[in-house]
């Protein structure tokens, strides 16, 4: 047996101890005779290499300097001093070999860029390697705004075996680390558009190229303020939580390993402290007592291993703490002592009287047949026991805290530059491209103003900037940058100002986000809370989502209508009030209270006049609340709004008919819905008459004749607080109302749906249902509880949250395939893709027009799905109840049976339909424009809300459960109280800290003065969990969010890679697995230090020389392998969030794809590349006859490859996922290879194609399975893989926005997307004529009656024509007429009040809605599909 040798090109003896001989000898005599060859060529390619640098630098120095001409001509000011780069490090590198196999696509290096500047500078400098093997990753950068330029790729394509190692690659120039730069006093501020605009007051640009817009400068502008990285982090992900950073302010030197004080602690000096300025920590006697409370109040009822060492970490070891001052101490004195302090000073949060007041409300009582001379002269019911605050003063207090120096006081508008992109350049762009002109206008309009506020915004180092007159993109994201803010901040500004406020008093705005839902305490009991909570739209919604941060402020407790109701009624008529009167009695009692907050206190007066506030940023301001939005679910809503629940007008914002929500999308459902609710004169007389008929004629509350006129806009005869003390003003309270998307559509739409395809894989019989949940199972989980694992019977839905049919929704499309036969399942995959869709858009933080008008095409492409689907799929199959629905209404049934009342029900199933005329499938064309007008749906969910409702549960464990609503209260105001002092001896503890260490260091120099060294932030990750020795959990230590990745620094049981692979010899996954790690690493090192050798046109890349593999040294031959990698990213709407990539959990990862030779980087390159990670591992490498003097540390994951299947349409214009396949584990290519753990953009969610099952054709038996078994179906089949599997582009919003494009966070590193996301108008069939004279018949009688209405205030009552003979007789007739007909009266509408209620085991009805808290029967069912009448009015109402 003959071989060639690599090293001089001879022919190998047969004898192994031959052919190691001669590779020894050849080697040595290799290394010696060419060593003289060797540098020769290394020299003359660096003075090539010198050559082409200075050539650079010079045209460099020319091009800036041309630049700085053309500024003075222009007449700006001289601009910053520009210096060539220096040199970069050149050490000798390998040279590439011809030999070795030819990549079929490349990966292109990734850009880690940081929301904020804090990581330092973004220029790394090169560092001398240690002289032990370690890794300290250099922090990502902020980002160049040369990266807001779209420019072609600089970067040298990278080949799998060869990627670069820098983890955070910079451009050639980057710009000052100051993310955030604050013009100075002595320069102009940034020139504004020349044409008439909004805007008095432009701020300085961000790195990212966002910048607002202001009515009026602020005093105070809190995003132009230096914050450092943590501020946009998530806190749960990087041990940022309140609990965590109770340890303030470190030095590192100043601490052991474990992060603590290993000094004493320091005996306090109360000097500082008199009655004029008490101690942060009054009322409590000292610092130890309030420690005790505030963990107490702010810790988790179950005292878990966490919480003792969250006491015994910050708490028994924070500075200050004394155990002998809790020698008596006594919790409940303590509480009461603080239930009782308050402080005189009146800028104090603790001045203001924002106390708990118990009062009560009064309600009239009605009786059919029963006249009162007024109103006013009925019977009044007192409810008692009713707990509210003081509005004014909550506000007052909430703005006097220290905390609301982050807060917005004035609205703005928020936008981003729009790049100048090359028009010809294959890079892609975050936004859509614009116009060759109009670049070119803007280029050549904005030179020289761009470059004269250099300094201010550094728009002239990227050349980004915007015509004369042009405004950037609009960009939406908090209620503060909301147009609806917005508009009324300018109503307020067109007021006069008060008499005698100065000039310079800041008019300030107080955005009042109200909230309010019932809740259940306990899950067996009766017990229940129903909190009416105020938000403050001035505060970010990153806050307002941490319970922890309190910012929730309770105005009252809501108490339900009392069970001594029917007593008292009894008393008073002598007969028991019907279920209509208790409905009614619910809504008065509801608007009463409101009004009882209104009226507290003289609301009113400042909500015109305003009132003058010491706020706790320092800066005195006479503040107005506007109410801004009102967040429900549907039940509450409709009480709030005063109409009736799923009547003919069952929307809260506009008078559609409910007949025609199958429309959806539609010209003639678009002009519907802009016909919206006013609270007009019309509106309050229908309701006045409607009153005065029931207390004053004695009318009924069923009569016909209120129907008649309260019915055509279902109305109730109940007026709204809102608009009894707002109206006055110009004020609408049914533009409250918005959509609630976490009840409407993940509890209402996608519920409904998902259950009507439960029922017809029931009706299809077979074992389809069996199937689906073998399916589910298998579905992988994502992220930290993202997706999590699914139940073991999805079908049987039970009581699931939110974030379970969430999850379902976005892996339903890979489960659901081929379930069904082919045309049923492309309908139902559309529909559920589009659905996907617009739950990926409609829960996006941060949107742009382009995004909000595909939240619209969404929306629009939802109403043709589900017209096709109800017209086609869902009339094939004869569906039934599922089994859990005909359990809940066996239940209901045996419920009123056991009260003695008939019941008329069959037994078996029930035949269900699917019901698309629903208000919330109506209200889904509603999002857009809603997102529009108050900002992302974030700030309109009542998820905010729901989070409070933990809170409140928790402090009704700590009742004795005896009248817990007052005790929740004080509970709560205790907890409020302790977060402000909190702040208070944080800050001292800031202090105290910083002259402890001060102290040490000038006792540490003789006593002299050191210089100043600044106080930092360790992280409390960090500090609070200490890995211990010999545990085998390595990654404890949490990840510092300005570093791209992390890995864990343990060598523990180290991996000799010979023996390893020998082991495994045969396994394909380690075919050649030491050729292609040493490739990999030279190429990392290649890469690192710039390319000098540029290979010729015969050569390979991937595989380099033997000569150039022998100077690579692996220390020792170990691999020290990882169970962990922390992948840290910038998100789209500028937050810092975290990966987990766990080969045994979640290994698949995705990085930025280069081109690809088979499409030759045409528009079908898919853009990203996947793998599975194997093996996480570092090995420490020196580089022999070059600079590196000792051993580095190199991070590297063996994968395996995925490759798109381009034999499938995918995408959004497909509505399908994209789908992959393993890479075949033949000669012509590589199936596994090596990844830079820097080069990972993110984790990646990928789902198997279960329709197109399993083969064992791909691989035989490997390692690369051992890591991938999660379930009992994949242990099943653990020697062989799916065939297929589908990328989940909807996993999260961050990765949809990937993907989509558009994300503000994802500038530099975006990649483009081919989709059409423009839906035009379906064509209408027959069966939904679209009638545009019907229409326009209908506006004009809509317009002829609002004419007559105006002429003639009794037009209403031609409506009830009967009441000309007189109402009672009217009356009469009516009671006549139904017992003629036999109808049923009150007793038979509570009768079916009690069939429409269902218990709190029973499912929600396919609208998604819970029982029927108000009791009307006009609730809608299942009906058949009806189709489209013509376009009548009814009576006056309009359509």
């Amino acid at each position: 047996m003959f071989d060639k040798c690599l090293g001089c090109g001879a022919r190998l003896p047969g004898d192994a101890r031959a052919r190691g001989q001669h590779k020894r000898h050849c080697a040595k005599m290799k290394t010696g005779a060419l060593a003289q060859t060797l540098r020769e060529r290394h020299a003359e390619q660096a003075r090539k290499r010198e050559l082409r640098e200075q050539e650079r630098a010079e045209r460099e120095m020319a091009d800036a300097a041309q630049a700085i001409e053309v500024d003075v001509l222009a007449g700006a000011e001289d601009g910053p001093e520009i210096l060539p780069p220096p040199p970069p490090l050149q050490p000798e590198l390998p040279q590439v070999s011809s030999r070795g196999r030819v990549r079929k696509s490349t990966i292109q290096r990734f850009k880690d860029f940081l929301p904020t500047s804090y990581a330092g500078p973004s220029t790394p400098q090169l560092a001398a390697a240690p002289a032990e093997p370690s890794r300290e990753p250099s922090p990502a950068p902020s980002i160049p705004v040369a990266a807001l330029q779209a420019e072609p790729d600089i970067h040298s394509p990278c080949e799998r075996s060869c990627t670069p190692s820098q983890q955070n690659p910079v451009s050639p120039n980057p710009v000052s680390p100051v993310s955030r730069q604050v013009i100075s006093s002595d320069e102009p501020e940034p020139p504004l558009p020349t044409s008439e605009s909004w805007a008095k007051h432009r701020s300085s640009t961000t790195a990212f190229g966002l910048y607002r817009d202001f009515p009026v400068k602020p005093k105070r502008d809190p995003e132009e303020e230096e914050k450092t990285i943590h501020s946009v982090c998530d806190p749960t992900i990087f041990g940022l939580s309140e609990a965590n950073q109770l340890r303030g302010p470190l030095n590192p030197e100043a601490h052991d390993a474990g992060g603590h004080d290993p000094s004493p602690n320091p005996s306090l000096d109360h000097s500082d402290f008199t009655s004029d300025s008490p101690p942060p920590w009054a009322p409590f006697p000292n610092v130890s007592t309030f420690d005790m409370l505030y963990w107490q109040y702010n810790s988790s009822n179950t005292k878990s291993n966490a919480q003792v060492n969250l006491l015994t970490r910050c708490v028994f070891q924070e500075p200050g703490f004394d155990i002998t001052h809790l020698a008596h101490f006594d919790a409940a004195h303590e509480a009461q002592r603080l239930d009782e302090y308050i402080e005189e000073d009146n800028a104090s949060p603790f001045s203001a009287k924002d106390g708990w007041i118990r009062g009560s409300v009064n309600v009239r009582l009605p009786k059919e047949g029963v006249c009162y001379v007024s109103e006013v002269e009925a019977p009044v019911f007192t409810v008692e026991d009713v707990w509210h605050r003081s509005l004014p003063q909550v506000i007052r207090a909430a703005l006097q805290r220290p905390g609301m120096k982050n807060w917005h006081m004035i609205p703005h508008k928020l936008f981003a530059v729009r790049p100048l992109e090359d028009p010809v350049s294959s890079s892609p762009s975050p936004f859509p491209h614009r116009s060759p002109s109009s670049l070119s206008q803007s280029s050549s309009s904005t030179c020289s103003s761009s470059t004269s506020t250099s300094t201010g915004t550094g728009l002239s180092s990227s050349g980004l900037s915007f015509s004369d007159g042009e405004d950037g993109i609009r960009v939406h994201t908090e209620i503060y940058n909301s147009d609806a803010a917005i508009e009324e901040y300018d109503l307020l500004l067109a007021q006069p100002r008060e008499e005698g406020d100065p000039l310079d008093l800041e008019y300030s705005m107080s955005m009042l986000c109200l909230y309010s839902d019932s809740t259940r305490l306990t899950n067996f009991g009766s017990a229940s809370m129903w909190p009416l909570s105020n938000y403050f739209g001035n505060q970010s919604k990153y806050e307002r989502v941490r319970p922890s941060l309190y910012p929730a402020h309770h105005l009252a407790f809501i108490p339900s209508l009392p069970d001594v109701i029917q007593d008292v009624y009894m008393k008073i008529y002598g007969i028991p009030a019907t279920a209509a009167v208790l409905t009614f009695l619910r809504r008065e009692l509801m608007q009463a209270i409101i009004l009882l907050i209104l009226d507290t206190d003289d609301f009113m007066y400042i909500y015109i006049h305003g009132q003058i506030v010491e706020c706790g940023d320092g800066v005195r301001r006479r503040d107005f609340p506007r109410f801004i939005i009102w967040s429900a679910d549907y039940v509450e809503k409709v009480l709030l709004a005063c109409i009736k629940y799923l009547a003919r007008c069952h929307c809260p914002r506009c008078r559609i008919n409910k007949d025609h929500t199958i429309e959806l999308g539609t010209r003639a459902d678009i002009y519907r819905r802009n016909k919206i609710r006013e609270d007009n004169d019309d509106v309050v007389y229908r309701i006045t008459l409607a009153r005065r008929w029931i207390f004053e004629e004695g009318m009924p509350l069923t009569s016909v004749y209120l129907d008649r006129i309260l019915g055509d806009l279902s109305l109730t005869p109940t007026r709204s607080a809102m608009s009894n003390r707002l109206r006055e003003h110009g004020f609408n309270h049914y533009s409250l109302f918005v959509p609630d998307f976490l009840h409407e559509f993940e509890l209402g739409v996608w519920k409904s749906i998902f259950t009507h395809f439960m029922r017809i894989l029931y009706a299809a019989g077979g074992d389809k249902i069996q199937e689906f949940n073998t399916r589910f199972r298998q579905v992988p989980p994502f992220g930290r509880s993202t997706i999590r694992r699914f139940s073991t019977n999805v079908s049987d839905q039970g009581k699931l949250a939110a974030r379970d049919y969430e999850d379902r929704l976005q892996c339903f499309m890979p489960v659901w395939e081929a379930l069904l036969p082919r045309v049923d399942d492309r309908i139902t995959s559309d529909l559920t893709f589009d659905l996907c869709m617009f739950l990926s858009l409609g829960k996006l933080r941060a949107h742009v027009p382009d995004t909000l008008d595909s939240l619209d095409d969404a929306a629009v492409a939802i109403g043709r799905d589900v017209r096709t689907f109800a017209n086609k799929t869902c009339k094939k199959y004869e569906t039934v109840e599922l089994p859990q629905e005909s359990a809940a209404r066996g239940r209901r049934e045996a419920r009123l049976a056991s009260q003695g009342k008939s019941v008329q029900g069959k037994r078996g199933r029930n035949f269900r339909n699917f019901n698309p005329k629903t208000y919330k499938l109506h209200a889904l064309m509603d999002y857009a424009s809603t997102c529009r007008m108050y900002g992302p749906t974030d700030n309109t969910s009542t998820q905010t809300g729901e989070c409070e409702h933990c809170r409140i549960k928790r402090l009704y464990e700590r009742t004795n459960k005896h009248k817990h609503v007052s005790q929740i209260a004080r509970h709560a105001r205790r907890g409020d109280k302790l977060q402000i002092i909190h702040g208070r001896v944080n800050g001292w503890r800031i202090k105290l800290r910083a002259k402890m260490y001060q102290d040490k260091r000038s006792r540490a120099h003789g006593g002299e003065e050191p210089s100043a060294v600044p106080i930092i932030f360790a992280p409390p990750s960090q500090s609070s969990k200490v890995p211990m020795p010999g545990d085998p959990s390595e990654d404890v230590v949490g990840c510092s969010p300005e570093l791209h990745y992390h890995i864990a620094e343990s060598r523990r049981n180290p991996i000799n890679i010979s023996n390893w692979t020998f082991a495994h010899k045969g396994d394909p996954a380690l075919k050649g697995f030491m050729l292609n790690l040493q490739n990999h690493i030279l190429g990392r090192l290649a890469n690192r230090f710039g390319p000098t050798h540029t290979p010729d046109e015969d050569q390979a890349i991937g595989e380099f020389a033997f000569s150039d593999r022998s100077r690579l040294v692996i220390h020792h031959g170990h691999m020290y392998p990882h169970q962990i990698l922390r992948l840290n990213y910038t998100t789209y709407d500028l937050r810092r969030s975290q990966d987990i990539i766990n080969p045994r959990t979640h290994g698949d990862i995705m990085l930025l794809s280069g081109h690809d030779p088979d499409t030759d980087g045409s528009s079908s390159n898919h853009g990203y590349e996947y793998a599975r990670v194997l093996k996480i591992f570092h090995v420490n490498v020196r580089l022999q006859d070059s600079s590196m003097t000792a051993f580095e540390r190199m991070d590297v994951l063996l994968v395996r490859w995925f490759r798109v299947d381009r034999t499938v349409r995918g995408g959004f214009k497909a509505k399908r996922l994209y789908r992959l396949e393993f890479t075949p584990t033949d000669d012509d290519h590589f199936a596994f290879g090596f990844v830079d753990p820097s080069d990972v953009v993110r984790a990646s969610h990928i789902i198997p194609a279960f329709a197109h099952g399993r083969t064992d054709e791909l691989l035989s038996q490997s390692i690369a399975r051992d890591v991938a078994v999660q379930t009992q179906e994949d242990s099943d089949n653990k020697d062989t893989d799916f065939r297929y599997h589908y990328v989940n582009f909807f996993a999260d919003r961050d990765i949809f926005m990937r993907y989509y494009g558009g994300g503000i966070g994802h500038r530099g590193n975006a990649r483009s997307r081919a989709v059409d996301t423009a839906m035009d108008d379906e064509d209408i069939t027959s069966e939904w004529p679209d009638v545009d004279q019907a229409l326009a018949d209908a506006q004009a009688a809509e317009e002829e009656y609002a004419q007559r209405l105006a002429e003639e205030p009794d037009a209403l009552l031609r409506l009830v024509p009967e009441i000309a003979g007189g109402v009672r007789k009217a009356i009469f007739e009516e009671v006549q007429q139904h017992l003629r007909s036999g109808s049923v009266g009150g007793d038979g509408v509570g009768e079916m009040q009690e069939l429409l209620a269902g218990d709190e085991d029973d499912l929600e009805s396919e609208d998604g809605d819970g029982e029927n808290l108000l009791g009307d029967t006009t609730q809608g069912g299942d009906e058949p599909l009806l189709t489209l009448d013509e376009y009548a009015l009814e009576g006056y109402a309009p359509p």
